[in-house]
């Protein structure tokens, strides 16, 4: 709905016939957005809802899809990973975003955002960001084959396991990293549950 939208210039304010023929030129068919499901009508379609600057449409990175039931719903389910200059968004309908980082600032006017449109047409994605994303989008595909509930903070941990490892971003997805991160996680849970059952 063109009411649930945040304009370009971020102010809030009623919405036009000139915001409505201008939508396209900020969306079109088969973008990709993350915003929230603010309402599901009877006939199974929905109502999108970006309430604030976080929200909107991805670029410059990877969609994976994984079970739903592997991502918890918890508090913060946006993370920017500043090691790696990424953001990830875990989706608890299973959609897993690993792209560049953002920066959504709340205070930009409509000539900052016509310039920012430009230059991220004109900027590329540095090499080294890309293999960050690629690197944490296979770490997902890891832990996900193997049935392991995706946090932050594994998906992290699997990344710089592959790291310290000398593990090539390929071979990530090979089956030789498959069992060493089965047996780290194993490993994890047991000391895990011996620190919270003590001593025996």
């Amino acid at each position: 709905m063109l009411s649930s939208m945040n304009l370009p210039d971020g102010i809030q304010r009623r919405r036009t016939d000139v915001d409505e023929l201008n939508m396209r030129s900020i969306l079109e068919e088969n973008d990709l957005v993350c915003a929230e499901v603010h309402h599901i009508q009877h006939d199974g379609s929905l109502d999108l809802q970006p309430r604030s600057q976080k929200y909107g449409k991805l670029q410059r990175g990877q969609l994976l899809t994984v079970p739903a039931y592997l991502v918890k719903r918890r508090k913060q389910h946006f993370h920017h990973l500043e090691q790696y200059d990424a953001d990830l968004i875990l989706g608890c309908n299973g959609f897993i975003w690993v792209g560049e980082h953002v920066v959504a600032d709340e205070e930009t006017n409509a000539n900052e955002d016509q310039h920012k449109l430009s230059m991220e047409v004109e900027a590329f994605t540095p090499l080294e960001t890309r293999r960050h994303i690629c690197r944490l989008a296979n770490a997902v595909h890891v832990l996900s084959a193997l049935g392991f509930t995706l946090t932050v903070e594994l998906i992290i941990q699997t990344a710089e396991a592959s790291l310290s490892s000398h593990v090539e971003i390929n071979d990530m997805l090979g089956a030789e990293f498959y069992v060493q991160t089965a047996e780290r996680e194993a490993k994890r849970r047991a000391d895990l549950s011996r620190r919270m059952n003590g001593p025996r």
